[in-house]
């Protein structure tokens, strides 16, 4: 994930969090905000909840690592906060691939693929 496309100022990610719609599923919280922009910024947050500093940087490299799969698929626009819960380190990769694509569609990020 390129620098530029990455959220990293604190005052913008709790702009997200507090003006943003919130979805959410037991192992991560996903958070929309619309920017004037055309592209997407992400950030993704493990809170000391998640574990010790080994924990909490596995599971944001598992989001990630996600993400990354799923960003070509995105409509433009939008600043994204994924944030992860202490149940994202027991889950199954492919079971994290689902969750966060279901979440991206519920928030209406998805591109509508015809074949």
């Amino acid at each position: 994930m390129r620098r530029s496309s990455r959220l990293t100022r604190s005052d913008d990610i709790k702009s997200v969090r507090q003006e943003g719609h919130s979805f959410a599923h037991p192992s991560i919280v996903l958070g929309v905000l619309p920017n004037q922009l055309e592209k997407n910024r992400i950030a993704i947050v493990a809170g000391r909840s998640v574990g010790g500093a080994v924990q909490r940087n596995f599971a944001k490299r598992r989001i990630r690592s996600a993400f990354q799969g799923l960003q070509t698929k995105l409509h433009q626009g939008y600043d994204l906060v994924l944030i992860a819960r202490k149940p994202i380190l027991d889950i199954h990769y492919q079971l994290l691939l689902e969750t966060l694509s279901s979440l991206l569609e519920r928030a209406g990020l998805m591109k509508d693929e015809v074949n």
